[in-house]
């Protein structure tokens, strides 16, 4: 397998790839202190890439279509949604991701974050359908199930509360007005007693009262 090292070089841009940047399978650029790694664009023939303890706030690869193995650990992608429609886009047959000590991975050994790592699990899961390892436990197709059971049920659950919150109240089918209040009546209708104020003998409003009435 052709590799490439740059490990513990302590440079912040990786922009200046080898000649043969195409041929090369194996890229660990890990211990560095990278904020952009610009130079990954010409590795379009990758198979592992290993980005470690570097300083990433976010991905932008080139289309890598034999991409299978790629780690994160201890960068600073905070971004869950972006990395992963990146990773859609760029790298659809992933199949062994790592993203400890990011701020988008929930750490599981803290005790509350157990759920939301679940969670986090669940959602990469069912983004990355190849993925067969992720961070440090394997993908189970009973846990693949769960991720759908999970995203199910989570839209059907923002489907009920639209409904919920874009339903009139069966017992208040109308609105009252500024400076009305309701009565109520059988069934808890709401009925409303209306104060009109009519301005002048001759105004629009007055046209069904008599001029005694005023």
């Amino acid at each position: 397998m052709t590799s490439f090292s740059l490990v513990g070089q302590d440079i912040t841009e990786f922009t200046d790839p080898p000649s043969n940047a195409s041929q090369i399978r194996h890229l660990d650029l890990s211990y560095n202190l990278i904020e952009k790694a610009d130079g990954i664009k010409r590795f379009v023939g990758l198979r592992e890439l290993i980005l470690d303890n570097n300083n990433l706030s976010h991905l932008d690869l080139p289309l890598l279509p034999f991409l299978q193995t790629l780690s994160l650990n201890k960068n600073k992608i905070h971004d869950l949604s972006a990395l992963l429609e990146e990773l859609r886009k760029r790298a659809p047959h992933l199949q062994y991701l790592s993203m400890l000590g990011n701020q988008a991975c929930p750490n599981e050994l803290v005790a509350g974050d157990e759920d939301d790592y679940q969670n986090y699990r669940f959602t990469v899961i069912r983004a990355l359908p190849e993925l067969k390892f992720l961070d440090s436990r394997p993908v189970l197709q009973s846990e693949r199930q769960k991720a759908e059971q999970h995203h199910t049920s989570f839209i059907m659950s923002l489907h009920k509360e639209t409904i919920c919150s874009t339903s009139p109240d069966p017992y208040y089918p109308v609105t009252p007005l500024p400076g009305e209040e309701p009565e109520m009546g059988p069934r808890g209708a709401g009925l409303f007693k209306r104060r009109q104020t009519y301005q002048g003998r001759n105004s629009q409003g007055n046209k069904f009262i008599g001029d005694g009435d005023l």
